[in-house]
């Protein structure tokens, strides 16, 4: 019978509740940081980069912008600038009161400031170094000229002087000449004739004491000017002379005769009297000149190597002029 069932009831164990989503565990909070000094931390964050990631380069127009910008300063500084010198150049500020410079042989320290052309009231800073050497190149002895500006108020100038490179006794009068560097006509040479002196003994003396080359008997035509350069053809072909031959027997020139290209000779120390013709094969010359005088030293008098191939010669114990003209 159901009611006398003895079996007994299990009792039914309670459905436990199903477990529900754990609750997502939350990180401690830190603690603020100390504040150090009482100022705060601050993390700057970084810089945006372009998108487009160009910048000024990949874009034409704020490239050609900027560049408009920077030209623009640059004119404004530029016309800054020049008013400022503008208004320099007018204040008494820089007005040049001395000029310093030292005498040469031939220029007093007044020569050369006078020469300088330095209008009063010039400063240094509208002063034309350029103009004060071309005024001074004016005189014949001038060879350079260096100018310094000395703030706040001296103007420097340096002179070099040409040197006397040849003498020229004018065949037409006993006047004679100096020709300096460059050749070029400086002025007249002044020639103090002892008792019995011709004016030739006076212009030899001047050119030992100066360490110039002497040239005498030059054509009438040779008409110097100070300050022109020699254009006389006699002359120039001495000039070459001098230039090609060698130490050894230049050295031993003591004047030239130049009356013509081919009336062109030389006295040596020797005394020996050599007639060269006008400038061509020097070198040939030279060794013809060269064999004479040692075969014969001491004995010759004249020797023409005007024609190389067929010189002449005249030695001391003979007036015979040996084999060939040379004419």
């Amino acid at each position: 019978m159901a009611g006398n069932d003895s079996r007994k009831a299990t009792p039914r164990t309670a459905a436990k509740p199903a477990p529900s989503a754990k609750k997502p565990v939350l990180a401690p909070k830190k603690a603020p940081a100390k504040q150090q000094g009482g100022k705060k931390r601050v993390v700057l964050a970084e810089p945006r980069r372009e998108r487009s990631g160009g910048g000024i380069a990949a874009n034409p127009a704020r490239l050609f912008g900027m560049l408009g910008r920077v030209a623009i300063a640059l004119a404004i500084l530029a016309v800054v600038c020049v008013i400022g010198f503008n208004i320099l150049r007018m204040t008494p500020i820089f007005t040049i009161t001395s000029i310093d410079t030292q005498a040469t042989e031939h220029l007093s320290e007044q020569d050369i400031a006078n020469l300088a052309g330095v209008v009063e009231g010039t400063t240094l800073l509208d002063v034309d170094e350029a103009v004060v050497a071309e005024n001074l190149k004016r005189n014949p002895w001038v060879l350079d000229v260096k100018v310094h500006r000395e703030f706040p108020d001296k103007l420097a100038i340096e002179v070099q002087e040409r040197t006397v490179q040849t003498i020229v006794l004018l065949n037409t009068s006993a006047f004679a000449w100096y020709i300096g560097e460059g050749d070029v006509w400086l002025e007249p040479a002044t020639l103090t004739l002892g008792e019995g002196q011709t004016a030739k003994d006076a212009a030899l003396a001047l050119a030992s004491q100066k360490g110039a080359l002497l040239i005498i008997d030059v054509p009438a035509t040779v008409n110097p000017t100070a300050g022109s350069e020699v254009a006389d053809d006699v002359l120039l072909a001495v000039n070459t002379y001098v230039r090609e031959l060698p130490e050894e027997l230049s050295s031993q020139i003591v004047y030239f005769s130049a009356s013509s290209l081919e009336g062109i000779a030389c006295i040596l120390s020797n005394g020996v009297e050599v007639s060269l013709g006008s400038p061509t094969q020097i070198e040939q010359k030279v060794a013809v000149l060269t064999q004479i005088l040692e075969q014969y030293p001491g004995e010759i008098t004249y020797i023409n190597v005007r024609v190389p191939a067929n010189p002449s010669y005249r030695r001391i114990d003979s007036d015979t002029v040996q084999p060939g003209s040379g004419a």
